[in-house]
């Protein structure tokens, strides 16, 4: 399905829209040949303005998910991931207020808050038709209620604020309880949720949709161990009929294959470089974290060769001994998630003897230097199904959780499990088949904090981590809010343990 152009070059348009109103630090994704501000009082009289004004508050997606500190912060120091890089502060338990962990995560999601909250207050007053302003509301709700999942996932309670106001104000803001922040979000996306559409065509499809907000709406539910809303909320993704699995998980991470915008997808950040013109438009380095360390002086990896690929092989991120261990005989996401060879050949060097580099999944045959433009999953189908069996589970429902998780099974070649399954044994698959389905998709850590398990987690993987199994405690629940933060905003209270 082709994808949408419209959420590639947005960058530019809202840093001259937003920068006379408040933003305090868009210059970098200002065009060389932007001179001056768009005043927000002389815009937003059009349709087409609104949508332009709204394409730029995706635009925090690119500062989020393309960062390598946010790849590290949701799966080292987990039972999933581990660096090769022995001094990481995030996989050693080691940061504290002066080095976070977290890299810009604060100042960009709040970023995308406040442009969230101008487009917002800023449409609603707009002159324009009311179905197009309801989805451009719509949009930025989703947006914004993301933006606020991930941080209140990572910092716990954070302030809130949602409305269009002066940084003077902002800076004075104090922390806002996380059953506050959620009761925003589940607000948020239930608005959302109610008015945007359940696809787009064309060129504007990678936008946000009702299933995106209902998917979003139900993981937040199941963070709060509200099963009974989890369970509903999940349940009308599934009886939309506007998603199903992708019959083979390698199908999922196939540049090769369309997977762009595929079934399964619910939402996923838009990227796109095009190979034949060697044209980066949107792209991301994740591929030179994952993909085998690169032969000195060769082009080859690990031994192997790729074909035309080049890019640079750090292999940074790689699979823990436990995550290996978590397959079944037979998994089929088995030689995708991890690698043991590229097509015939097989690799003659590994991170550990016996132990793989990760697989296909994070690969991109069509990246060059650093440059992919492989699309990263945020939601889809197969997280639906997950939570729907978590959340009957929890709710004593055995029969209904077996049938969500045997979908996945079946997709990944295993057999269901029997009817005699116990709750705790559901409960135990739930946690290693969201390991397996998910790993670099930005859940572990998250999920391994809601559940109450990153301690355990990061203690079993002493093997491959031996310093962050040594030194994590149950503070490192959240992150520490960095220091500058603090003393520009007296009011913000640091997180326990920093």
């Amino acid at each position: 399905m082709k994808t949408t152009s419209k959420l590639y070059k947005i960058g530019a348009f809202l840093a001259l829209l937003l920068g006379s109103a408040y933003l305090t630090s868009c210059e970098k994704s200002l065009d060389e040949e932007a001179k001056t501000f768009i005043n927000p009082d002389d815009f937003f009289s059009n349709e087409t303005q609104c949508i332009q004004a709204v394409n730029g508050v995706y635009e925090t997606l690119y500062d989020i998910y393309s960062s390598p500190d946010y790849w590290r912060m949701v799966d080292l120091g987990t039972d999933v991931a581990y660096s090769k890089d022995v001094n990481s502060s995030v996989q050693n338990y080691e940061y504290g207020s002066g080095n976070t962990g977290t890299g810009n995560l604060w100042l960009n999601a709040f970023a995308g808050i406040k442009n969230s909250n101008l487009v917002i207050s800023r449409v609603s007053k707009a002159p324009i038709d009311g179905a197009i302003k309801d989805r451009v509301i719509g949009e930025a709700k989703f947006l914004r209620a993301l933006y606020y999942f991930n941080l209140s996932n990572t910092f716990g309670a954070v302030p809130l604020w949602t409305d269009e106001i002066v940084i003077e104000s902002i800076s004075s803001l104090e922390r806002s309880s996380l059953e506050d922040v959620r009761k925003q979000i589940v607000k948020d996306l239930s608005e959302a949720e109610g008015v945007l559409p359940l696809s787009y065509p064309g060129s504007d499809v990678g936008r946000v949709t009702k299933g995106a907000a209902q998917t979003l709406l139900a993981k937040v539910y199941l963070y709060a161990k509200d099963w009974k809303n989890a369970k509903a909320t999940a349940e009308k993704v599934v009886n939309s009929g506007t998603y199903s699995l992708m019959p083979d998980y390698s199908q999922l991470f196939d540049v090769n294959t369309g997977f762009k915008n595929n079934q399964e997808s619910i939402f996923e950040v838009q990227y796109l470089r095009e190979p034949t013109s060697n044209k980066n438009t949107r792209t991301h380095s994740m591929i030179s974290y994952y993909i085998p360390q690169r032969d000195a002086g060769k082009s080859t990896y690990a031994g192997v060769d790729f074909g035309k690929l080049v890019v640079d092989g750090w292999s940074v991120f790689l699979p823990t001994a436990k995550l290996v261990t978590m397959f079944e005989a037979g998994d089929k996401r088995k030689d995708i998630v991890l690698g043991y060879g590229f097509k015939d050949q097989k690799f003659t060097a590994f991170p550990k003897p016996g132990y793989p580099w990760f697989g296909s999944k994070f690969w991109d045959l069509n990246a060059k230097g650093q440059a992919s433009g492989k699309d990263l999953y945020v939601l889809r189908y197969a997280d639906v199904l997950l939570m729907l069996s978590e959340a009957e589970n929890e709710l004593g429902n055995i029969s209904g959780s077996l049938k969500w998780m045997n979908m996945i099974r079946e997709r990944a070649g295993l057999p269901a499990l029997a009817t005699s399954t116990t709750k705790a044994e559901i409960t135990e698959k739930i946690f290693t088949e969201r390991a397996i389905e998910f790993v670099g998709e930005f859940q572990r850590r998250f999920d391994l904090n809601r559940w109450g398990k990153l301690v355990e987690a990061a203690k079993s993987v002493a093997v491959d981590n031996p310093i962050g199994a040594a030194k994590v405690r149950p503070y490192h629940q959240y992150y520490p809010i960095s220091q500058d933060e603090i003393i520009k905003n007296p009011n913000l209270k640091q997180n326990d343990g920093y």
